[in-house]
């Protein structure tokens, strides 16, 4: 395990909340990014401190507009968010560790440290006592196939491999999961108290529907199936109807909203592989995830369609289908396959 990722992230040779706050701004490097990526994959406790602090930003940042503070008040804001975050309810208890000679932090003057402080200092007040009382929650991961569980509410969840979901023990006062991958919900309804999912930079907001959610790279894909879903990040606000795709990029203004016209999103928990005039590409992409391969397609075969539904097949005889269905080959080179005339 790296040991320099895995230190208190206020320490000298862990993550500071400064990085983590530029983070979910998107204000981040290449390399600083990659630096928070490799802290998160370091140790569960990292992406348990970090899934904290997420929650804190989003559910203040929408009363920034009205609040208006001096340049003093912001830094006192900050050191008090910094000093709450590194208390023992938080990474300290899990590592059981402190970092008593740390020094305070200079607060830079920029933009994104001026709106932070704003955020959290009301965060500090709120959302962080919620998170204190409900610090023993729940969490699974798919690692190498999905997994299907059912939440407090009795709500439905099937995750895809490499993804996982944490929770409160349970539903009395909210409905939050925390979502890091992919997964599809059918939620139980309760008009009192709405479902939410938090994934990357983006909340669900969900009564009653069903609804397949993934994030990967940046990129947050939702599919509605049922009912109506409201989807917010910090520059939209959209519902999303069934049988609609809503696609956001983080930190990006312009989205893509259209209808569902593949069903090649559902097999990780169908076990089927549906084309409907479904371009090679498209599938090939999905057995990509699915089989943990790499697929190359010769240009000329890209506008190539499929019309079947491949059910509880091995990749072998997926691949020998294609192969028969327009008289071209596959070839193999450990974990690449070659699709050419």
């Amino acid at each position: 395990m790296n040991k320099d990722l895995h230190t208190n992230p206020g320490g000298p040779h862990g993550i500071h909340e400064d990085l983590l706050v530029k983070y979910l701004l998107g204000e981040t490097s290449p390399d600083d990014n990659a630096r928070v990526e490799a802290w998160l994959a370091a140790d569960p406790a990292n992406r348990h401190f970090y899934n904290h602090f997420q929650l804190i930003w989003r559910e203040s940042r929408h009363l920034y507009d009205n609040f208006n503070a001096t340049d003093e008040q912001t830094d006192a804001a900050w050191q008090k968010f910094r000093q709450r975050v590194q208390r023992p309810t938080h990474l300290q208890a899990v590592k059981g560790a402190s970092d008593p000679g740390q020094r305070p932090v200079r607060i830079n003057r920029s933009t994104w440290t001026r709106v932070a402080a704003v955020f959290l200092l009301v965060a500090s007040i709120t959302s962080i006592l919620y998170l204190t009382r409900n610090a023993a929650d729940r969490q699974f991961a798919a690692t190498t196939t999905p997994l299907t569980d059912t939440l407090p509410d009795g709500s439905l969840i099937t995750l895809n491999k490499r993804s996982d979901i944490s929770y409160p023990a349970n539903f009395k006062k909210q409905r939050t999961v925390r979502l890091q991958g992919e997964a599809f919900f059918k939620i139980a309804p309760d008009k009192e108290k709405p479902f939410k999912v938090y994934t990357d930079n983006v909340t669900i907001t969900v009564l009653g529907t069903s609804f397949n959610l993934r994030n990967k790279e940046n990129t947050t894909e939702i599919i509605v199936e049922s009912g109506l879903i409201r989807v917010t990040d910090s520059l939209h606000d959209v519902i999303v109807h069934p049988s609609e795709k809503l696609i956001l990029h983080k930190g990006e203004s312009s989205l893509t909203k259209e209808g569902t016209t593949s069903q090649l999103y559902k097999y990780y928990r169908t076990k089927e592989f549906i084309c409907d005039n479904t371009p090679l590409p498209q599938l090939a992409a999905s057995l990509e995830e699915a089989y943990d391969v790499k697929i190359v397609i010769d240009p000329s075969l890209r506008n190539l369609q499929i019309n079947t539904i491949f059910r509880n097949q091995s990749l072998d005889q997926i691949l020998n289908i294609i192969q028969e269905t327009f008289g071209i080959r596959a070839t193999r080179s450990g974990s690449q396959i070659t699709l050419q005339p």
